[in-house]
Protein backbone atom coordinates (compact mmCIF):
# COMPACT_ATOMS: atom_id res chain seq x y z
CA UNK A 1 0.00 0.00 0.00
CA UNK A 2 0.93 3.29 -0.57
CA UNK A 3 0.40 6.94 0.06
CA UNK A 4 1.41 9.57 -1.93
CA UNK A 5 1.76 13.21 -0.75
CA UNK A 6 2.31 15.84 -2.98
CA UNK A 7 2.88 19.29 -1.69
CA UNK A 8 1.84 22.24 -3.34
CA UNK A 9 0.93 25.40 -1.44
CA UNK A 10 2.70 27.34 1.15
CA UNK A 11 -0.16 29.41 3.55
CA UNK A 12 0.56 31.13 6.70
CA UNK A 13 2.50 28.77 9.41
CA UNK A 14 1.87 25.42 7.22
CA UNK A 15 2.37 23.53 3.86
CA UNK A 16 -0.78 22.32 2.13
CA UNK A 17 -1.08 18.90 -0.26
CA UNK A 18 -2.82 16.49 -1.62
CA UNK A 19 -2.17 12.82 -0.66
CA UNK A 20 -3.87 9.52 -2.22
CA UNK A 21 -3.70 5.93 -0.96
CA UNK A 22 -3.59 3.63 -3.19
CA UNK A 23 -3.39 -0.38 -3.15
CA UNK A 24 -0.34 -2.26 -4.54
CA UNK A 25 -2.23 -2.40 -8.11
CA UNK A 26 -2.19 1.56 -8.05
CA UNK A 27 -6.19 1.22 -7.19
CA UNK A 28 -7.42 4.59 -5.48
CA UNK A 29 -8.78 3.91 -1.78
CA UNK A 30 -8.93 7.70 -0.54
CA UNK A 31 -8.11 10.68 -1.22
CA UNK A 32 -7.91 14.60 0.34
CA UNK A 33 -5.58 16.88 1.65
CA UNK A 34 -2.13 17.60 3.71
CA UNK A 35 -1.38 19.63 6.60
CA UNK A 36 2.46 20.21 7.66
CA UNK A 37 4.73 22.35 8.91
CA UNK A 38 5.99 25.49 6.81
CA UNK A 39 9.24 26.06 6.05
CA UNK A 40 12.33 24.47 4.67
CA UNK A 41 12.58 20.70 4.50
CA UNK A 42 14.43 19.75 7.59
CA UNK A 43 15.88 16.63 9.15
CA UNK A 44 16.69 18.04 12.91
CA UNK A 45 14.15 16.80 15.72
CA UNK A 46 12.46 19.25 17.43
CA UNK A 47 12.20 22.59 14.90
CA UNK A 48 8.32 21.88 14.48
CA UNK A 49 9.66 22.28 10.78
CA UNK A 50 8.43 19.76 7.68
CA UNK A 51 10.12 16.62 6.74
CA UNK A 52 12.19 15.95 3.20
CA UNK A 53 10.40 15.27 -0.02
CA UNK A 54 11.51 11.26 -0.78
CA UNK A 55 9.88 7.48 0.45
CA UNK A 56 9.40 6.79 4.17
CA UNK A 57 8.49 3.11 5.60
CA UNK A 58 6.12 3.73 7.98
CA UNK A 59 5.49 1.53 11.65
CA UNK A 60 2.00 1.05 13.50
CA UNK A 61 2.89 2.53 17.18
CA UNK A 62 0.69 3.59 19.96
CA UNK A 63 0.73 7.32 20.44
CA UNK A 64 -0.11 8.16 24.13
CA UNK A 65 -0.66 11.93 23.28
CA UNK A 66 -3.13 10.71 20.83
CA UNK A 67 -4.58 7.56 22.74
CA UNK A 68 -3.75 5.27 19.31
CA UNK A 69 -2.02 3.21 16.80
CA UNK A 70 -0.86 5.95 14.51
CA UNK A 71 1.50 5.47 11.58
CA UNK A 72 5.05 6.66 12.31
CA UNK A 73 7.24 7.67 9.60
CA UNK A 74 11.12 7.34 8.57
CA UNK A 75 13.67 6.34 6.49
CA UNK A 76 17.62 6.75 6.69
CA UNK A 77 17.41 10.52 6.97
CA UNK A 78 14.45 10.69 9.64
CA UNK A 79 14.91 8.53 12.35
CA UNK A 80 11.52 6.71 14.06
CA UNK A 81 12.68 8.31 17.39
CA UNK A 82 11.47 11.75 15.69
CA UNK A 83 8.20 10.11 15.74
CA UNK A 84 6.63 12.26 12.63
CA UNK A 85 2.88 10.92 13.04
CA UNK A 86 0.16 10.96 10.42
CA UNK A 87 -2.87 11.77 13.07
CA UNK A 88 -5.62 14.44 12.81
CA UNK A 89 -6.00 18.18 13.04
CA UNK A 90 -6.60 21.26 11.11
CA UNK A 91 -4.46 23.96 11.15
CA UNK A 92 -0.85 24.47 11.72
CA UNK A 93 -0.52 24.42 15.39
CA UNK A 94 -1.78 21.26 15.28
CA UNK A 95 1.08 20.02 13.15
CA UNK A 96 3.56 19.20 15.84
CA UNK A 97 6.16 18.32 13.16
CA UNK A 98 3.48 15.85 11.45
CA UNK A 99 1.46 14.87 8.70
CA UNK A 100 -2.34 15.82 9.18
CA UNK A 101 -5.35 14.45 6.95
CA UNK A 102 -8.39 16.20 5.84
CA UNK A 103 -11.11 16.19 3.14
CA UNK A 104 -11.15 20.12 2.25
CA UNK A 105 -8.26 22.99 2.28
CA UNK A 106 -8.54 25.82 2.17
CA UNK A 107 -5.72 29.29 3.29
CA UNK A 108 -5.97 28.55 6.81
CA UNK A 109 -5.92 25.17 7.16
CA UNK A 110 -7.70 21.57 6.06
CA UNK A 111 -10.32 20.26 7.50
CA UNK A 112 -12.75 17.04 7.89
CA UNK A 113 -9.43 15.88 9.39
CA UNK A 114 -11.31 13.35 12.43
CA UNK A 115 -13.48 11.82 9.51
CA UNK A 116 -10.35 11.79 7.29
CA UNK A 117 -7.97 9.96 9.22
CA UNK A 118 -10.61 7.39 10.60
CA UNK A 119 -10.91 6.38 6.71
CA UNK A 120 -7.41 6.30 6.65
CA UNK A 121 -6.85 3.78 9.30
CA UNK A 122 -10.05 1.69 8.03
CA UNK A 123 -7.92 0.92 5.10
CA UNK A 124 -4.57 1.23 5.96
CA UNK A 125 -4.18 0.66 10.03
CA UNK A 126 -1.08 -2.33 10.60
CA UNK A 127 -0.59 -2.94 6.83
CA UNK A 128 2.42 -2.41 4.88
CA UNK A 129 2.61 0.97 3.81
CA UNK A 130 5.20 3.24 2.33
CA UNK A 131 4.47 7.08 1.84
CA UNK A 132 6.05 8.83 -1.02
CA UNK A 133 6.12 13.10 -0.29
CA UNK A 134 6.73 15.19 -3.63
CA UNK A 135 7.62 19.02 -3.52
CA UNK A 136 5.74 20.79 -6.40
CA UNK A 137 5.87 24.21 -6.04
CA UNK A 138 6.88 24.82 -2.53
Amino acid sequence: MKLTITRFKNISDGTIGKFELCEADEKSLLSGYTLEPAGEDCVTPGRDLRVPQGVYETAWEYSPRFGLVLATLFNEKVSKNRRILIHAGNYPKDTLGCVLLGAKADERGIYDSKKTLEAFMERAKNKPLTVEIINKGV
